[in-house]
């Protein structure tokens, strides 16, 4: 067989088995090219997987970044709040609460607001202000209760210490009338500036009393309200040289009430002794009485310093005795007249004004209410040193139709020898005719009528005399009204005289007006 016949056949065959050869090789590489496409799928998809994983990453780290950032701020911002409350709580300790201290002691002191405006109205200053408004309701509180403690003690020391200087004086009162004859001048000069002294201290100490809520302390029956009056001028220190009057123009037999007798006394000596105390010594200070629509009046004018509008201001609220007062609102030492003023003012239901008087100083007026006035009876008279009113004429026609007074038995005024009265400067008018002493009750407002046994003296020195015989003693003898006058006048001048030269030089009192 030839050659070319078997190399057809192997070249066939070569050819099928290397086609075999491709074509198991193609599928393989298919199979190898799928398997790296599915391997190339995966790899996309990890890829992206991380891709997004990488995303979340950054974002979460960005987010991280932007909260770090915003934590710093916040607590930048928390920090700086802290420093600001630190210090205005530094502010409030150091500054508004030692100002709110000085205000409740001095109203006119400002309690500074918040330091920082930022904080104005915020939860801080609200917790502020209320810590201020806790702490002013406690200081007040405490200072009441203290203000209360040492009213008390005050009132009790004054009690004890004003019954003691009354059993003085009724030591004094036996000691004058024991040892009142000439030769015992010396010693009567001496007991009788003892007396005045401890009228004045009589006087301090019940000032003293009422302003912490005491009562007078004494006790009188119905009285004559010119009496009253000339007993509160007995009362005052050096009165003879500088209080004159006092000039009664009373229409009627005007007195006042025993309840109310010696708060309007009591009254009435406070404000002539401020009167006196805030004047130069050469000038006098002028009382007069007077009868008004309402009941009576008390005038004291004097020529002193007077007061300006913040005093007078003062002064009214302490008169009206409508604001409650504390101790430590009185003053260094304690000023206490106007407040014991205030006090008995309100408890009586009367009235004190003061305003600048025709002389530059100050005029004081008591307005007694009806309801504390009493017409006296008849058969009773003022004492021997009561002025006599001060009287117009009056027309012969009004006077035919009225009846006779008992005030036309009323003695005749001493002689020029003789001083009864209690200051140097209190002038009685000339007995009038009885035509003119008749008063016109039937044209004024009708007075209660009580009919007691004749009132005792209302003199500060304790000059008691008879003002009217009872009932009963009518067939007994009675001291005529002219040797009364002139045993009380001899008296009087006697006291006068020995008060004047028994009082040592005059101390300026700072505890004395207002």
């Amino acid at each position: 067989m030839p050659p070319d016949f078997f190399s057809v056949p192997i070249v066939i065959g070569f050819a099928v088995l290397a086609l075999a050869g491709v074509v198991i090789l193609h599928m393989r590489l298919r199979r190898r090219l799928a398997q790296v496409r599915g391997q190339l799928v995966q790899a996309r998809q990890a890829q992206e997987h991380l891709t997004r994983e990488t995303s979340a990453r950054n974002q979460r780290l960005v987010q991280a970044e932007r909260q770090a950032q915003d934590g710093a701020g916040v607590l930048r911002e928390a920090r700086a709040q802290q420093d600001l409350v630190r210090a205005e709580t530094e502010h409030l300790i150091s500054k508004r609460i030692p100002a709110l201290l000085s205000h409740l002691r001095a109203p006119h002191v400002i309690v500074p607001g918040v330091q920082n405006q930022a904080l104005a109205g915020t939860d801080v200053d609200m917790q502020h202000r209320a810590i201020l408004d806790a702490f002013a309701r406690g200081v007040r509180d405490e200072g009441e209760r203290i203000d209360e403690a040492a009213q008390a003690v005050v009132r009790g020391a004054m009690s004890r210490v004003q019954t003691q200087a009354l059993r003085a004086q009724d030591l004094l009162a036996g000691v004058q009338q024991r040892y009142s004859g000439d030769e015992h001048t010396a010693l009567l000069r001496e007991v009788l500036g003892l007396d005045m002294f401890n009228e004045l201290i009589i006087r301090r100490v019940q000032v003293t009393g009422i302003a912490c809520g005491a009562t007078p302390g004494l006790s009188r029956d119905d009285t004559y309200l010119v009496d009253l009056v000339v007993g509160a001028i007995s009362r005052v220190e050096n009165f003879e040289q500088r209080i004159e009057g006092p000039a009664n123009h009373l229409r009627r037999r005007i007195g006042v009430a025993a309840r109310a007798a010696e708060p309007i006394l009591f009254i009435t000596s406070e404000l002539l002794a401020n009167a006196v105390h805030h004047s130069h010594g050469t000038l006098k200070v002028t009382v007069a009485v007077h009868e008004t629509n309402s009941g009576a009046a008390i005038v004291i004018d004097d020529a002193g310093v007077g007061l300006n509008e913040e005093q007078y201001a003062r002064a009214t609220q302490l008169l009206s005795g409508t604001h409650p007062v504390r101790l430590v609102d009185l003053g260094n030492p304690p000023r206490t007249g106007w407040a014991a003023i205030g006090r008995q003012v309100a408890h009586f239901g009367m009235q004190v004004t003061v305003k600048k008087s025709a002389f530059g100083g100050v005029q004081a007026v008591l307005s007694i209410p009806t309801a504390l006035l009493v017409e006296m009876p008849e058969d009773s008279r003022p004492s021997v040193l009561a002025p006599e009113p001060v009287r117009a004429a009056v027309p012969a026609a009004a006077t035919a139709i009225r009846p006779q007074p008992v005030a036309a038995s009323r003695p005749e005024p001493v002689a020029s020898s003789v001083r009864p009265e209690p200051a140097a400067a209190l002038h009685q008018e000339p007995p009038a005719a009885p035509e003119q002493r008749r008063a016109s009750a039937e044209d004024l407002a009708q007075l209660p009528q009580r009919r007691r046994q004749p009132p005792r003296s209302a003199s500060g020195s304790r000059l008691t005399g008879s003002s009217g015989s009872s009932d009963g003693a009518a067939d007994k003898v009675l001291t005529t009204p002219e040797e009364a006058q002139k045993r009380w006048g001899d008296f009087q001048v006697g006291a006068e005289a020995g008060r004047r030269e028994a009082l040592p030089p005059q101390q300026h009192d700072f505890t004395e007006g207002n």
